[in-house]
């Protein structure tokens, strides 16, 4: 096999990138912002993105590798990056537990917002159901997902060597019996008895993009009939989520009702991961149709940020708890709305251009960091 690195998707990165920004905005409270996110406009939203582009950036970050260097590197590689991913949402606690510490010096009770009040209570027990992964927070509830999605590939990659079918027929497999079962990892968290994104469901959207990037799924973007009924199921994701739309007529309304009286987001919703893949084919027969789009200079932070997504979730999920804190003390009036929201998106940016800088400075001293994922 060829040892000729390959370029990196600027779609993968543009996307991951803006997803990120939205995931950042929807997490601070009050923030104006948040009225035009992609949850604003349809029934997925960017978590949807999120997840997906990472089942697609794992398999060509570490497929690769179980095919070339075996499948004992590919596991150490996963591995590694797991722990990578554990020790980021221990510290992320850590800091955002500081934050809320710090807000009720101020007399703003923002643990109660984030729902770790249970950790001041009785911290002792709450670090150790916090270190075994069964306490997570409506908030902090996305490293856990990726973590053991991620932890996943190898028995994917040991499926494939068989058949690549059963890679998909166990995935959809999984989701069939959370539908069933209602199964979910326990939380500990008052918002609710288990994960805020049920591993064992969201696994199907995540191998969904691993499956894609492998080839494993046919490629389906030119087919005209899927995009014209893809294009429809948007416009009835946009009907059902906006006011200015089912509030026109009673049936527009009754769609709207409809929508949110079986969504089940914790488990994957079936209509929520149908409109992400709408959205998905739609979108990319657009960046087919205006490559340029993604070259352009407005393009460049989401794709600097993309590249960096770690870095930029971390970050982001600190500013957006600093923000929030912000917004509960200053008010959410238009200065503080420029304010938080030019501190928050310029430090994300930031943090991706030093991670970027970084990791140049170590390839260039002669020790290149691993393709991120």
């Amino acid at each position: 096999m060829s040892g000729t690195k390959k370029p990196r998707d600027i779609r993968l990165d543009f996307f991951r990138g803006l997803a990120l920004t939205a995931i950042f905005v929807a997490h601070v409270p009050g923030d104006w912002l948040a009225e035009i996110i992609w949850a604003r406009f349809g029934l997925s939203d960017a978590a949807h993105v999120f997840v997906f582009i990472s089942g697609y950036a794992a398999a060509i970050a570490f497929g690769g590798t179980f095919v070339r260097d075996g499948f004992g590197a590919g596991c150490r590689r996963i591995a590694r990056r797991c722990v990578q991913l554990y020790g980021a949402h221990l510290l992320l606690f850590a800091c955002g537990a500081a934050l809320c510490a710090a807000a009720a010096a101020l007399g703003v009770d923002y643990a109660a917002f984030l729902g770790i009040g249970a950790f001041f209570d009785a911290p002792a027990q709450t670090l150790g159901l916090l270190v075994r992964l069964a306490y997570i927070p409506t908030y902090f509830d996305i490293l856990p997902l990726y973590m053991v999605v991620l932890a996943g590939v190898p028995v994917a990659m040991a499926l494939a060597r068989l058949h690549p079918g059963w890679v998909v027929a166990l995935s959809v497999g999984m989701w069939m019996v959370v539908e069933a079962t209602d199964f979910n990892f326990e939380s500990n968290a008052p918002e609710g008895r288990g994960w805020g994104f049920n591993p064992l469901a969201w696994q199907l959207l995540f191998f969904t993009g691993f499956a894609a990037a492998r080839g494993w799924l046919p490629d389906i973007r030119r087919n005209r009939v899927l995009v014209g009924v893809s294009a429809l199921w948007l416009a009835l994701g946009l009907g059902a989520v906006s006011p200015a739309i089912y509030g026109l007529h009673p049936d527009l309304n009754m769609l709207h009702e409809w929508f949110y009286a079986h969504a089940d987001k914790p488990n994957l919703d079936i209509r929520q991961y149908a409109h992400f893949l709408a959205l998905a084919v739609v979108t990319l027969r657009l960046v087919d149709a205006f490559p340029a789009l993604l070259e352009a200079d407005l393009a460049k932070p989401f794709v600097a940020m993309g590249r960096q997504a770690l870095t930029v979730f971390f970050t982001g999920m600190v500013l957006a708890h600093a923000g929030g804190i912000a917004f509960a003390l200053l008010g959410t009036g238009l200065l503080a709305q420029i304010a938080v929201n030019a501190a928050g998106l310029g430090g994300i940016y930031a943090a991706a251009r030093i991670a970027s800088a970084l990791k140049r400075a170590k390839s260039v001293a002669g020790s290149p960091a691993p393709a991120a994922a």
